[in-house]
């Protein structure tokens, strides 16, 4: 069986990701200062546990706001809070990617996954 060059860094890239997974990503800015709320996995596929990060990218700074170890969509019901006030206080918001634990992409299908896997690039 060929495997292509993508598929083969895809799973190169899954076996190197560090536990944590981001499901969704937002990045925000004002004016020269940029921010990210990102919501992230501990086990990846799963929508718990889970937990709120609001990146400072101008500052450098990490800090974590909310985290759920057993009720599924807190942190993102609480990210989606978290950007609207960031909004109201004049932060342009943009969502990077709104994929939810456990649920394949819209556009992918199970055969165009495994023909990707067959064919090589």
């Amino acid at each position: 069986m060929l495997i292509s060059k993508s598929y083969k860094l895809s799973v190169a890239l899954l076996v190197c990701t560090p536990a944590l997974a981001t499901a969704n990503l937002t990045q925000c800015t004002n004016g020269d200062l940029h921010r990210s709320v990102e919501v992230v996995y501990s086990d990846p596929g799963h929508p718990v546990p889970c937990e709120v990060l609001y990146n400072k990218l101008s500052e450098g700074t990490q800090e974590s706001l909310w985290q759920a170890n057993n009720e599924a969509g807190y942190c993102e019901d609480r990210a989606r809070e978290f950007i609207g006030k960031l909004g109201e206080m004049g932060w342009a918001c943009t969502t990077a990617s709104t994929e939810t634990p456990g649920e394949p992409e819209a556009d992918a299908s199970p055969e165009l996954i495994e023909e990707e896997a067959e064919t090589d690039a």
